[in-house]
């Protein structure tokens, strides 16, 4: 008796082979939310960087475009990017590269809006609160990391 023949490869619109074990609207959803997560806490931890080398400045007019600048700068773009790339790693059941880099551009863009908490955080709370702030998004991220 022979097995009978197997049916077509499940393939996406685009073509790409699916695993039909494999969720990939939880894997993309849960994999942008950890990359948000720890774009967030690093984004934090850098404005917790630049209010420490601005807490003995005078208060001025004319800002310089100082150390501070530069860090805040860079470190937003180092946030961003690690935002992007761990979507890009989380993402490795994707087949697509377009969809994992669409999905990493999201992840890149929703770091830069979840930042935008830290300033309030930093005000209402201060010092503290802005590295409880990065602590508690770094700690997600990691917890909701290695979930299955």
């Amino acid at each position: 008796m022979t097995a009978p023949a197997p049916g077509p490869r499940l393939t996406s619109i685009g073509g790409d082979p699916l695993d039909p074990s494999v969720d990939l609207v939880r894997v993309a959803i849960r994999a942008m939310i950890v990359a948000t997560l720890a774009g967030v806490g690093v984004a934090a931890l850098v404005l917790a960087l630049v209010r420490l080398l601005l807490a003995g400045a005078a208060p001025t007019d004319t800002p310089s475009a100082g150390p501070a600048f530069y860090l805040l700068v860079g470190g937003m773009i180092a946030a961003m990017a690690t935002g992007a790339g761990t979507a890009w790693v989380r993402l490795a059941a994707m087949a697509s590269p377009f969809r994992r880099g669409v999905f990493c551009l999201i992840s890149a863009f929703a770091t830069f809006v979840g930042a935008l908490l830290a300033t309030p955080v930093h005000y209402r709370f201060g010092q503290p609160g802005l590295l409880g702030y990065a602590g508690l998004c770094l700690g997600l991220a990691l917890w909701l990391g290695r979930r299955r």
